[in-house]
C-alpha cells in the first residue's frame, strides 16, 4: 500500500477532501473546461486515472472537494508534485466560479498548509498562480505565503 492511500477523506468544517473518483466526472470536466477548452469528457476521464495513479505512487496528493452540506463540487486541490525526500510540494487549488470566495479560499489553503507541514513535515509549499488573482493573492499572503512576483507564492516552515 502506498503511503498516500490512507490520506482520505480530509475534512474541514466545510468541506471534504476525498478522491477524485469519488466525484461526478461531469463536474471535474467542467472544471477542467474553464482553464482549457479542448478537455473533453475522455481526457478528463484520462486525467484522473493519471492522478490516482501518481498518487498510488506517492507523486502526488490530490482530492476533490465537496461541500460537506450541500454536497456540491467545489474544485480540486492539493500537492502536485510532492517531493517527500527534500519535503516540498507545489500546491494546485482550482475552485469552480461559485467558491472563488475568500472564506472557502482561507478554510481550504489552512487545511492544506496545515496538513502539509504537520502530517506530511513538508519545509517548502509553492503556489503559482497562472495569471494575476488579487483575491487569491490576499488569501495566500493572509496564510503566510510571501512572494516575489504576484503569480508564484512561497510557504517555509
Amino acid at each position: 500500500m502506498s503511503q498516500f492511500e490512507k490520506y482520505h477523506p480530509i475534512l474541514t468544517p466545510h468541506y471534504t477532501f476525498d478522491w477524485l473518483t469519488k466525484v461526478r466526472v461531469i463536474d471535474v470536466f467542467n472544471l477542467y473546461q474553464t482553464s482549457n477548452a479542448t478537455a473533453t469528457m475522455e481526457t478528463t476521464a484520462a486525467q484522473i486515472n493519471h492522478t490516482m495513479r501518481e498518487i498510488f505512487h506517492d507523486h502526488q496528493l490530490v482530492w476533490g472537494v465537496t461541500d460537506r452540506e450541500t454536497n456540491a463540487f467545489v474544485g480540486q486541490v492539493g500537492f502536485a508534485p510532492i517531493d517527500m525526500a527534500e519535503h516540498e510540494a507545489t500546491l494546485s487549488v482550482d475552485l469552480t466560479a461559485t467558491y472563488q470566495q475568500v472564506t472557502t479560499l482561507k478554510e481550504i489553503l489552512e487545511r492544506l498548509v496545515a496538513f502539509g507541514t504537520v502530517e506530511l513535515k513538508l519545509h517548502q509549499l509553492t503556489l503559482t498562480l497562472p495569471r494575476q488573482d488579487p483575491l487569491m493573492a490576499q488569501v495566500l499572503r493572509d496564510t503566510s505565503f510571501t512572494t516575489t512576483d504576484q503569480l508564484t507564492f512561497n510557504y517555509h516552515q
